[in-house]
């Protein structure tokens, strides 16, 4: 335990950079640690003149509204749990509101409860492109999406509050699956414009196999959140639009993440096989797709539904950001044996296949 008088919220001071860098590496986990930057705006938890939390942000000012982007929150991990994070959430946004803040913005992690729930407590709320635009303007919007990870977050949210705390928060199930299928197709247009070109039949086919994986990917989903009795929400992560767009110029599909999300996430081992459950099915699916196209070889359709199910595999069981969302991080955290089982099945399908259709 840790005397939280003593506990010192504070902006960061000029040499403190080094120190914050290391605690934020040391908060985050393989991939993520890679992308912790060099702070030149920050507010630090500071606990017997050692930093133990720290919250970087940048400002991304509109015309009108002076707006923080909370760029990255991290707390120690030998302190996570005490009450430090809280703290440190409160005080900043308390401090930034004091310096003449409209607005501010932040992008976290679809299952990361410990980060949102503390955004959520200082009235964020998790917006679509809509509201954005609608309290920052066009222009604003645009800020927001080139100046931060935006367009390459794939498996996130984005999130933001204002000082007249107006922001509003809409999900509706239907209006999210059809954002999934729309989204997805339009991100892929460069794909979809190289096959009209080549041959316009092929196009008509391809884009249908692409609905019907997009189906499945979502059917399937659902199918588990019922089984596994799992009140929640249905949303597509509006971060990662970019990387979904460029990776269709190299020739390749790649998706947009949507899924359900639970209203009160739980830390025990039977809330992790409940999130488990949808993605295992979705897994189950996904295995046995490529050995149906095999049988329908002569079809465009079938070929398409076996190429793309084949990719998607690959990245469904990579239990790491940026892919953990596509199913991979919940059965990790719910057994990693079971993942693992799960991986060895994938790589050797992915051979076998590959070595069939070669």
């Amino acid at each position: 335990m840790i005397e939280k008088s003593k506990v010192i919220i504070r902006p960061m001071k000029d040499g403190e950079q080094k120190e914050i860098v290391k605690v934020g590496k040391r908060a985050f986990k393989l991939m993520e640690a890679l992308f912790v930057g060099v702070p030149k705006l920050a507010m630090v938890a500071d606990y017997n003149e050692k930093i133990v939390g720290s919250i970087m942000y940048k400002y991304i000012n509109t015309k009108k509204k002076k707006v923080v982007y909370i760029d990255e929150a991290f707390v120690d991990p030998n302190y996570s749990g005490l009450g430090v994070g809280k703290l440190l959430y409160n005080k900043t946004f308390d401090y930034l509101w004091e310096q003449g803040c409209d607005v501010m913005t932040a992008l976290v992690k679809d299952d990361n409860v410990g980060s949102w729930k503390l955004l959520m407590n200082n009235n964020f709320k998790r917006v679509s492109c809509y509201e954005i635009i609608k309290q920052l303007g066009f222009a604003g919007f645009i800020k927001q999406y080139f100046k931060t990870p935006f367009p390459f977050t794939i498996g996130m949210d984005f999130y933001m509050t204002n000082k007249e705390n107006n922001v509003k928060e809409k999900t509706n199930t239907a209006i999210e699956i059809i954002s999934f299928f729309l989204t997805n197709i339009i991100l892929l247009l460069p794909l979809w414009i190289g096959f009209f070109n080549k041959n316009y039949n092929m196009f008509i086919w391809v884009l249908l196999a692409y609905v019907t994986v997009l189906s499945i990917f979502i059917g399937s989903r659902c199918i588990g959140n019922i089984i596994s009795k799992t009140k929640g929400k249905f949303r597509i992560n509006n971060g990662g639009s970019f990387l979904t767009l460029l990776v269709s110029f190299w020739g390749n599909a790649f998706l947009m993440n949507a899924n359900w999300y639970p209203e009160k996430y739980e830390k025990t081992k039977i809330f992790k096989k409940k999130l488990a459950i949808p993605e295992l099915i979705k897994w189950a699916i996904f295995i046995i797709l490529p050995f149906i196209s095999l049988n329908w070889i002569s079809s465009s359709y079938w070929n398409a539904i076996g190429q793309l199910s084949t990719s998607y595999l690959f990245f469904m069981v990579i239990p790491i950001y940026p892919f953990e969302s596509l199913g991979g991080g919940r059965i990790y955290n719910y057994n990693k044996w079971l993942w693992l089982l799960i991986f060895i099945v994938t790589i050797l399908e992915l051979v076998l296949v590959f070595n069939l259709t070669s």
